[in-house]
């Protein structure tokens, strides 16, 4: 008797054929005509998605509380060892030896428990990659800054290296006072604003309008929430206000979730002028009569230049400094040259 080939078989039992074509993730048409099925496995691919996420959280933190353990544990052995200067350096040398570790891993496990040697100071949400980046800087308020700022605001790996990258801390840190055991509800539009923003991933050219830099910050709206800080909703450009039969328009306008109010942003290429205080004011105004509702707190102006004179901005902003913040913007970063010539002149 002769076997039956394939073609043959799937004539045979029509029935499999249609089983198969309606299996998920099948690349049939079968697939397509169970109702809702885009819907079912767009969710079945976010349940497995956090799942993944969930799993990564999991070892991570299992992996901090192995690694504060064995620095302990290290650090211990210090005690019966007093006499010994070389303690650190033999007993990491050994343990890798000894255990397969690596030398790095277990010096930073020791640095670990030295630089946080209570327990609950670790128990958050921050990864180990973060936490070994952390017990290297040497200032305690700037490392207390960046675990403050990575745990407030659930930083990656990847946005805890930007914000070290662009000196975070320089731009604003050091200028407040911070809670470094629980954030502060935010009460003060200080708290949110910087002296600095730093555009250099728009990719401009050194000619450039307003608008040029508008539209490159529309278009990377995402980076540039995340350099501009958290709780900032983006609502519009170009918002048309008619006042007097005239329309201005607002470069863009944000509300900020955690101050309750909206975020009028004027652009400006060039040096600040103190006539963008009063264009600023009026827009201000025009949102206080018109938008603001009782549960919004009042409108709050941010004008961004390319430079800042000082006096220039302090005598225009005379009573107002609550309202209007003016700000710099840079299109790019400082290069290492360039650092390091100042780093010398600041020596000198």
């Amino acid at each position: 008797m002769k076997t039956a080939n394939k073609k043959e078989r799937r004539k045979m039992n029509p029935a499999k054929k249609r089983m198969d074509l309606c299996l998920p993730g099948s690349t049939g048409q079968g697939a397509y005509n169970i109702k809702g099925y885009k819907e079912i496995l767009k969710d079945i691919q976010e349940i497995l998605q956090k799942a993944k996420g969930r799993a990564y959280q999991a070892v991570d933190k299992v992996k901090v509380e192995t690694y504060w353990e064995l620095g302990s544990r290290i650090a211990k052995g210090e005690l019966e060892n007093k006499s010994r200067a070389d303690y650190g350096k033999a007993v990491v040398s050994k343990l890798s030896s000894d255990t397969g570790t690596d030398k790095s891993t277990l010096y930073d496990a020791y640095r670990f428990f030295k630089t946080y040697p209570i327990f609950r100071t670790v128990c958050g949400k921050l990864s180990w990659s973060i936490w070994r980046r952390l017990i290297y800087i040497p200032d305690e308020q700037e490392r207390e800054f960046y675990r403050t700022k990575a745990n407030e605001e659930d930083w990656s790996f990847r946005e805890f290296e930007q914000a070290l990258r662009s000196s975070l801390f320089k731009r604003i840190g050091s200028k407040r006072n911070l809670d470094l055991v629980k954030a502060p509800p935010i009460k003060n539009p200080h708290e949110v604003f910087k002296d600095v923003y730093d555009f250099d991933f728009l990719d401009l050219p050194a000619l450039f309008k307003e608008y040029d830099l508008e539209s490159a910050m529309i278009e990377k709206v995402i980076a540039i929430l995340m350099e501009l800080g958290k709780n900032f909703c983006l609502l519009g450009r170009q918002i048309r206000i008619l006042i007097d039969g005239n329309w201005d328009r607002i470069d863009l306008v944000f509300y900020h979730t955690k101050l309750h109010c909206y975020i009028l942003v004027d652009l400006k290429k060039g040096r600040f002028k103190s006539e963008y205080v009063g264009q600023m004011n009026k827009y201000i105004e025009y949102y206080r009569r018109n938008e603001e509702t009782k549960q919004d707190h009042p409108t709050i102006g941010l004008i961004l230049c390319e430079d800042i004179g000082y006096e220039e901005a302090v005598y225009a902003l005379g009573g107002l400094e609550k309202k209007i913040f003016v700000a710099q913007y840079r299109l790019k970063l400082p290069s290492e040259k360039e650092i390091a010539y100042r780093l010398k002149q600041l020596k000198n």
